[in-house]
């Protein structure tokens, strides 16, 4: 079976980027699949980058190779990293776009990659993808164990993720993401949401969890348990985040539920 290596960036096609990028991993393993997971991430947005990630990697099958290059600081002295948690392999800059591996997988081992013997000869500073990221992760396809590729680090760049607090007998989460259709992901998880929920959101109250958008009129707010199993904010055949005039970071508050958190 042929290894899978996904793809996560800001480029676009007709730049003729990911087709470099394409080339130079069917050079090196023609047998490589390559599939891209999202090719149209909002230029330099790790954030977004980064969620893209987290929603997709673990639905594929062990030994897939993960790439996601979004790189604002490509340059000699940021780091390029390999994570290895034993299922997948992660490639990307050392600038918090790896976070979710970090934080769902702790025990992942992490290394840079610095042995010149996995990148092209000929070569550009200003594009990390096609000449550092693209042959690595083709070499690993081809069975090569990450300890070639450089020494384990210990102190990858982490992004700010926003906790949940316990505000009188509230808890108060945030909005982490903001999709495609406008909906809004909140990172309060479902364990601490019932179908009576209380949501308190840009002074308006949404009482009660939907199951899905038709459970509501159009064009009226919803509440519910989205794919990530968190807490997400929509509007049926509407976009949210123009209803609400959301933002990322933007306040969630679930009323009553503070006791949750501590339980």
């Amino acid at each position: 079976m042929a290894t899978i290596i996904t793809l996560i960036t800001d480029f676009r096609t007709s730049d003729g980027y990911m087709g470099a990028i394409f080339g130079v991993i069917k050079s090196i393993n023609p047998n490589a699949e390559i599939i891209t997971i999202a090719s149209n991430i909002p230029a330099a947005d790790i954030r977004k980058a980064s969620q893209a990630l987290s929603n997709s990697y673990r639905f594929y099958p062990a030994g897939t190779i993960h790439m996601v290059v979004v790189d604002p600081s490509v340059g000699p002295r940021r780091r390029a990293l390999i994570v290895d948690d034993d299922r997948y392999l992660f490639l990307g800059p050392d600038n918090g776009v790896l976070s979710p591996v970090y934080r769902s997988r702790p025990g992942a081992r992490i290394r840079q990659i610095n042995n010149e013997k996995f990148r092209l000869v000929s070569r550009s500073e200003t594009f990390h993808g096609r000449d550092l990221f693209a042959p690595a992760a083709a070499y690993l396809s081809h069975g090569i164990p990450p300890d070639e590729f450089g020494p384990e680090i210990a102190d990858p760049v982490m992004l700010d993720y926003p906790e949940l607090e316990v505000v009188g007998n509230d808890i108060v989460g945030r909005v982490i993401d903001i999709d495609a259709f406008g909906n809004l992901i909140t990172n309060i998880s479902a364990q601490y949401v019932d179908d009576a929920a209380v949501i308190q959101f840009c002074g308006r109250t949404i009482q009660g969890l939907s199951r899905c958008y038709s459970d509501v009129p159009e064009k009226h707010p919803l509440a519910y348990i989205g794919s990530s199993d968190t807490l997400e904010i929509a509007i049926n055949r509407g976009d949210a985040a123009n209803y609400f005039g959301a933002l990322i970071n933007e306040e969630v508050r679930l009323v009553g539920a503070g006791h949750r958190l501590n339980a």
